[in-house]
């Protein structure tokens, strides 16, 4: 496959749509950092992450699943980030792993798509989104398994540990096939925990499902027990979450609240999309690289300053 070009912008543009969780939980915000924190020649260190969101690998690669072949958009994007120089430290893949019921054979085409980036040596992580099955997903990918063992969980949650900052790769699904998604209070209290262990080390967290407001009950059930947890440990500088196929930024108090784009299936007018995360010891950069490189807001930056 030929990677299409990658356009890279210095541009950075505030993002926000009234429609994105009422316009009433989350205000749109994008902070400039300062030059020192992202120079124009990245260092050989680094600290580069991609994420995706809402990949929908099918175990039938030929099917069409509204008007694409999520094997064929996924192969696509791991060409363009796989060919970033120095690479990537590592991918996180906030939920939707699966097709549309977590099959067996849907992970076994994952995981072959997977395998490009394992021979790469870049460690993957994946949350688990209403499409996906626990279960299945653990035979298919021991390690993972055997990573989030350590929380004592029965959901598929596990912590990160990176250079400027640990990310909490959560597990939001009720059960596969049912759309709106819940912690549950043993995972809240167990991310509490882990987070009072190292309080000045920014954590960021990962999840399939986005905050629900009134209008809204498909995201996440208890996000207002998600956000007591989260509130006053000012180490948590940003949710990351995938479930509606947009690309939106937000913040509160704080937070950044970052809504990934799909990378299968759009709904709306929507990017099809991956990003690029790059950290620094004050905040990130955010990076949107669209397959479809002639949107407008393919190449954009957003830079992000850390909360006190």
């Amino acid at each position: 496959m030929v990677c299409k070009r990658i356009i890279m912008s210095e541009s950075t543009v505030n993002v926000s749509r009234r429609e994105f969780l009422g316009g009433s939980l989350l205000s749109g915000a994008a902070w400039m950092l300062g030059h020192a924190a992202f120079s124009a020649e990245p260092p050989d260190d680094l600290d580069r992450w991609i994420l995706l969101a809402d990949v929908h690998i099918g175990q039938d690669r030929s099917l069409e699943s509204r008007g694409i072949k999520p094997a064929e958009k996924f192969a696509e994007a791991r060409c363009q980030f796989l060919a970033l120089t120095p690479r990537p430290t590592g991918l996180i893949i906030a939920g939707d792993c699966a097709h549309s019921s977590g099959l067996a054979g849907d992970y076994a085409v994952l995981s072959e798509e997977l395998a490009p980036v394992n021979d790469a040596n870049i460690p993957v992580y994946m949350a688990m989104g209403n499409h996906d099955n626990r279960e299945r997903f653990w035979a298919a990918f021991p390690q993972s398994r055997t990573r989030s063992a350590k929380s004592g969980l029965e959901k598929h949650a596990l912590m990160v540990e990176g250079i400027h900052a640990d990310w909490f790769v959560l597990d939001s699904s009720v059960q596969t096939g049912v759309i709106p998604g819940e912690m549950g209070g043993p995972q809240l209290a167990w991310l509490a925990n882990e987070l009072d262990k190292r309080p000045d080390k920014p954590a960021l967290l990962v999840a399939h499902h986005y905050p629900t407001d009134a209008k809204d009950d498909n995201g996440l059930r208890d996000f207002d027990a998600l956000w007591d947890v989260i509130r006053h440990r000012t180490r948590v500088k940003a949710y990351f979450f995938g479930h509606s196929h947009r690309w939106v930024l937000g913040q509160r108090e704080g937070v950044h609240f970052i809504n990934l784009p799909a990378l299968a299936w759009l709904f709306e007018d929507q990017p099809r999309a991956w990003t690029e995360v790059v950290l620094g010891p004050d905040g990130l950069r955010l990076q949107l690289h669209c397959l479809d490189d002639t949107r407008p807001k393919n190449g954009v930056r957003h830079d992000l300053l850390w909360r006190a």
